[in-house]
């Protein structure tokens, strides 16, 4: 797998792809996903949460679970986390082309990348090299940011926004449950992940739980993204609770780009 994730992470454009050849042919077994995410405000679902996997003749279908944390063992999820915004920006511009416009693609970056010091340098050159607008990315960080980290990347997450990148937090609800810890950041969104969601059509107290979420993010300026809504009774309370965007099987499951119909 690692072998399989340097080939990968080391040819990391699309036009070296298409110049290289045994590292082109390695490269197209990672591909990327697009699962809808509904906008309640716009009452569409026009944004789309990006996950990437490998197509492996051995090993079959690898999702970005089982080898990210292969890659964040060294500088190769940087690179990953680089081609992932690269490939978003060619797969922007080609829904373009077919009048299937997408507002925005919510992509994962690891904190690795957040805390080096050219990593708002290089998103920065590649949306300008592509013609991409910045606010076509939300760059999605998982939650769990270490006391060592925080410096760093709170101000690596200001620089973004003050370029006009979108910022997420992710994954609320699955390794911490502080509230506070959530404020020490300034985002344009928190995900909440959806264990919370659990006996929320029967129980009260959860409810008030998901309430209690929605409104301390909205106290620190962050919309609600919330994760696993499968039923429509689901999406209706989450809409009473005051949730801003919702993904689940509700709202379809990942998709190949050639798919994407707005």
């Amino acid at each position: 797998m690692e072998e399989k994730m340097n080939a990968a992470a080391n040819t990391p454009t699309t036009e070296q792809k298409k110049s290289s050849g045994s590292s082109a042919r390695a490269l197209r077994t990672l591909e990327m996903r697009y699962q809808p995410v509904f906008d309640v405000h716009l009452n569409m679902a026009i944004d789309f949460l990006v996950t990437l996997r490998i197509n492996d003749r051995k090993m079959g279908v690898l999702l970005q679970d089982a080898f990210f944390p292969v890659a964040e063992k060294s500088n190769q999820i940087c690179e990953l986390n680089k081609w992932t915004v690269e490939e978003g920006c060619d797969a922007i511009l080609r829904c373009q082309k077919r009048e299937a416009d997408v507002n925005r693609l919510i992509v994962p970056i690891s904190k690795k990348y957040l805390s080096k010091p050219y990593c708002v340098k290089q998103l920065v050159k590649v949306v300008e090299s592509k013609g991409v607008e910045p606010d076509k990315f939300c760059f999605n960080i998982s939650e769990s940011i270490y006391a060592a980290e925080q410096a760093q990347v709170a101000e690596t997450i200001k620089q973004l926004r003050d370029y006009g990148f979108v910022v997420s937090i992710d994954d609320f609800g699955v390794e911490y449950t502080s509230l506070s810890h959530l404020g020490m950041y300034n985002v344009d969104y928190i995900g909440i992940d959806g264990s919370l969601l659990d006996d929320i059509m029967t129980e009260e107290r959860v409810q008030n739980r998901m309430q209690g979420i929605i409104e301390f993010c909205k106290k620190i300026e962050a919309q609600t993204r919330i994760h696993g809504v499968n039923t429509p009774e689901q999406a209706a309370l989450l809409r009473t609770l005051g949730a801003d965007q919702m993904l689940g099987d509700l709202y379809g499951k990942p998709i190949a780009e050639r798919s994407i119909k707005i």
